[in-house]
This record gives structure tokens, sequence and C-alpha cells, in this order.
């Protein structure tokens, strides 16, 4: 490629990358608009794009005792749910992927990579193949229909994943570091908290965040494993939002931007960490 067709070629690049972004997002922001118009404004032709008289109504029905939406689905129970199960799951999972990667990146012992790429390929498999034998699985434990239950389900699926991240990003962090700080004095403990984890806190964001989103929008588990309304997450309420008020999509607008809303505020503060997490977890991984 010469110098002169070069500025075409990344103004096509952008121009394709906007077209695609614009394509994916309209639904998105559309809907959120429409979180902010009336009912009557929405069966209105012609139908506009912006609300004429913006209006949070639909937000506070949500929240409101003596709503419909609110008597059918208590949304401060399944927000604090959720955030209960997500929270907990991925502290679990970051702990336990933080030991297990750098065991993985620092200690020498057989099949090491082996074990190491299997966790990897353990993300192949389809979550719905292993929803009837999860249900037997936790129906044994008597932990069916169970925050609990559901944490360490969430934390068993999420911790290949962050442990392969952050091996890989352990991996690229200077041996010697640790051994100068352990011939000061320093315990291995203590080094790999002083002085590697530090350096790796790119990888442990990314993979708290992997999994906090994961969580969050999990569907089809918690859907098979929740059956009183006292357990039940915010995806399984936006599930029955969208069939019990179909028709008043400023309600079903308001319930999916709030139940977006976490994962846009983690990717907000933390995609640089996100993005840097990965691209060190693809050098050596």
């Amino acid at each position: 490629m010469n110098q002169s067709s070069r500025p075409f070629y990344w103004m096509a690049l952008s121009l394709i990358g906007v077209v695609i972004a614009a394509y994916i997002l309209f639904p998105i922001f559309w809907l959120v608009l429409a979180s902010f118009k009336t009912t009557g404004e929405l069966a209105s032709l012609p139908l506009t794009f912006w609300p004429q008289a913006p209006t949070i109504e639909a937000y506070t029905a949500l929240f409101d005792e003596t709503s419909q939406s609110s008597q059918l689905l208590n949304w401060p129970t399944l927000i604090s749910n959720s955030f209960i199960v997500a929270v907990s799951s991925t502290i679990l999972v970051v702990f336990f992927g933080t030991l297990a990667g750098y065991a993985f990146s620092r200690l020498h012992f057989p099949g090491r990579d082996l074990i190491l790429g299997g966790l990897l390929i353990s993300r192949m498999f389809q979550g719905a193949a292993l929803l009837l034998p999860t249900y037997r699985l936790m129906n044994s434990l008597n932990l069916q229909d169970s925050l609990l239950g559901l944490i360490l389900l969430y934390s068993a699926f999420g911790l290949p994943f962050a442990t392969w991240i952050i091996a890989s990003s352990l991996r690229e962090i200077p041996f010697e570091l640790e051994e100068s700080a352990m011939m000061d004095g320093a315990s291995r403990l203590q080094s790999m908290v002083r002085i590697v984890l530090p350096l790796a806190t790119p990888a442990l964001i990314t993979a708290a965040m992997w999994h906090f989103v994961g969580a969050w929008s999990e569907f089809a588990f918690a859907s098979i494993l929740m059956e009183s309304s006292d357990n039940k997450t915010v995806t399984i309420g936006l599930a029955s939002f969208v069939e019990l008020f179909t028709i008043e999509f400023n309600r079903v607008g308001a319930a999916a931007t709030l139940v977006a809303m976490p994962i846009m505020v983690v990717f907000f503060f933390g995609q640089r960490y996100f993005t840097r997490g990965l691209l060190a977890g693809a050098v050596k991984g």
C-alpha cells in the first residue's frame, strides 16, 4: 500500500466502523429514548424519534408500590439479588483466579500448560448443553432456588477464563522483581501482594469486569434455578416484564435501560484497563 492511498484506506475503515456501530446501537438508543416518552406519544402517528415532552414516569412506575408493574415485579429485590450474586461471584473469581493464575505463571509442575489450556477449552462448551446436569447437581446439593447456589455456579463457570487471563498477564512480569524482594527479606506471599499484583492490575480489572458483566446479564441458569420471586434476578424480571408489558414500550425501555446501566457504568470507568488486560493476556497466553 503506497502512502497516497493510505488515508483513503483508513477513511474507508472508519466509515465502515461507524456504519456497523450505528446499525448495532440504533435499536438500543431508540429503546432508551422510548423510556422517556409517554404511552400516548409512542402510540401517536407519525412516530417521533426524540421525546416531545421527556418524562421519567416509566422509571418511577417500576418502583411505585401502587403501580401494576411494581406489584407484579419487585424491582428493588431483583436489583439487590443481581448485585449480591454478581459482586460476590466476582470477588470469589478474582481471588481464586489470582491464586491459581500465580501458580500457573510462577510454579513448575507436571501438566501445567496442559491444564491451563484445558481451562480455556472449557469455555468452548455451550451453556445450554449444561443446563440439565447443572439443574440436577444443584438440586441434589439443595442449592436450587438459592442465591448461594447461583453465586457458586457463576464462580465455577467464570474461574477458568479469569485464571487464564491473570496467568497470561503474570507471565509477562519478570520474576527477577520478586527475587529482589525476597532477597530483601520478603516472603513469596509478600512479594506477590506488594510487587506482582500492582503490576497485574489491568488483568485483575479485566477479569473482574468480564465476570461481573456475565454474571449480571446471565439468564439461562438463573431461569431454571430460581423459582421464588424473592430470589429472582433482573434478567428474569426483564423477561417477565416484556411478556407482561409488551405494549407499553416506555416501561419496557425503562426496565431494559435500568438493567443495562450497571454494565455501561462498569465499561465507562474501566474501559482502558479492560483493553490493556485483554492485550496483555493475548501476547503469551
